[in-house]
């Protein structure tokens, strides 16, 4: 997660976790998750991931108890105040402008169909649409798409994600969603830390 990782696979990874906080994970998920790869990088920073991952019988019972996990940390927020949108949190000094970020990527002409997000209606402001946004501006060929994606991250969504990784990291005990906020924080500090060189 720093220079040496091709921009390509930082946004492969960007991908992975839009897909963790976009809905309740399907079974095509966590086969992915099981990836030794994965695992091996999960594993350094939530020890337990692997484990979890590789050694709980994914059937019907524990899928809907993820699912319902994700239900009572994201989609109920009142109950852990864990919203996977940002403008729940923005401070009073903030801003997030949705409409110059959406002329932003009309204008970049960036097809996110490739990503594989299918046919969901979220707001533009929420967590997994950034990060696929970010994802397909890393996986750019072009230069200066990739700098402005380096850019909108520091504008659009390293200030409240880090708020809303340090609420998940605090309130969640599940080896998956720890491990994902642990990988979130660390992409995110090489994306603030290092730019496009």
């Amino acid at each position: 997660m720093n220079q040496s990782i091709p921009l390509a696979q930082q946004g492969a990874i960007f991908s992975l976790l839009g897909r963790v906080f976009i809905s309740e994970l399907d079974m095509n998920t966590i086969h992915t998750l099981q990836d030794p790869n994965i695992c091996q990088v999960m594993d350094k920073l939530q020890p337990g991931f692997s484990k979890y991952i590789n050694e709980t019988q994914w059937d019907d019972a524990s899928i809907n108890q993820l699912a319902s996990d994700y239900c009572h940390l994201f989609i109920l927020p009142q109950k852990t105040g864990l919203s996977l949108q940002a403008n729940h949190w923005l401070l009073n000094d903030e801003t997030f402008d949705i409409a110059k970020l959406e002329s932003v990527i009309e204008s970049l002409n960036i097809d996110l169909s490739s990503l594989n997000i299918g046919e969901v209606n979220l707001p533009k402001d929420h967590l997994s649409l950034l990060l696929y946004f970010i994802s397909a501006v890393l996986g750019s060929p072009d230069n200066n798409i990739q700098a402005l994606g380096h850019q909108i991250a520091n504008l659009v969504l390293i200030p409240w994600a880090l708020r809303f990784i340090d609420k998940l990291s605090a309130a969640e005990t599940n080896p998956l969603y720890l491990a994902s906020a642990d990988l979130l924080r660390l992409q995110l500090s090489h994306l603030d830390i290092e730019g496009v060189k």
